[in-house]
């Protein structure tokens, strides 16, 4: 009986979920002397259990809610639910997949992904979508800026990555630059902070507009 409940809350995580593609972002690989090519990838130093409880407690802060994460272990289940890298060999490293879902006062804002291998999530994907008037730009900064300080650290008045003062204003500046481009995508490129670097991109598609926020080692 526990496993048929497991299916159904993930079809319908799935019929909520976000469909996101990752092409650019990077997962550092990490190479072992007897191979050319890459082994694994290079892990961040917190657990599934560790990342998804942390962040659903800022989270609350902020009067958002996450959902507790479902967890996809099979080859099966990773393939149709946490499917995200083009690279085919890249995506090859993902062994384990964990998905969780964020409301707030409004309804269903987006989803918080962690993929990587049974041990440790080697990736953290955030993807809120927004209508074409952004009238959630403010929790799409809010989710973000927790992300950050969750997963990465809480230096960024320190560090001041790209010379930009605020995560606001990097967020401000991604939106500017998309909006009076031609492009339906739009990215910061990776960017590094602490010892961990991160990615924003910006797509336009039929619903308005998809915001995506990576973070690796």
């Amino acid at each position: 009986m526990k496993s048929k409940k497991y299916v159904y809350a993930g079809i319908t995580v799935a019929v909520a979920a976000i469909i996101i593609v990752i092409i650019q972002f990077n997962i550092i690989p990490v190479r072992d002397q007897n191979h050319q090519e890459p082994r694994q990838v290079a892990y961040l130093d917190f657990s599934y259990e560790e990342g998804n409880s942390d962040l659903k407690s800022a989270l609350s802060l902020h009067q958002i809610n996450m959902s507790n994460p479902l967890k996809f272990i099979t080859p099966t289940t990773i393939s149709q639910y946490c499917n995200f890298l083009t690279d085919p060999k890249k995506q090859a490293l993902v062994t384990y997949c964990t998905s969780a879902e964020l409301k707030d006062k409004q309804g269903f804002l987006g989803n918080i992904n962690m993929v990587g291998s049974t041990d440790a999530p080697g990736l953290v994907i955030v993807a809120i979508q927004s209508n074409p008037m952004l009238t959630n730009y403010k929790e799409v900064k809010t989710v973000f800026e927790t992300v950050i300080n969750s997963t990465v650290c809480q230096c960024w008045d320190k560090e001041k990555p790209r010379n930009y003062p605020t995560l606001s204003v990097m967020v401000d500046a991604l939106r500017d630059f998309h909006i009076n481009g031609k492009k339906p995508d739009s990215t910061t490129h990776t960017t590094p902070l602490g010892n961990k670097h991160f990615e924003i991109e910006l797509t336009t598609n039929e619903s308005g507009y998809l915001w995506k926020l990576l973070v690796a080692k």
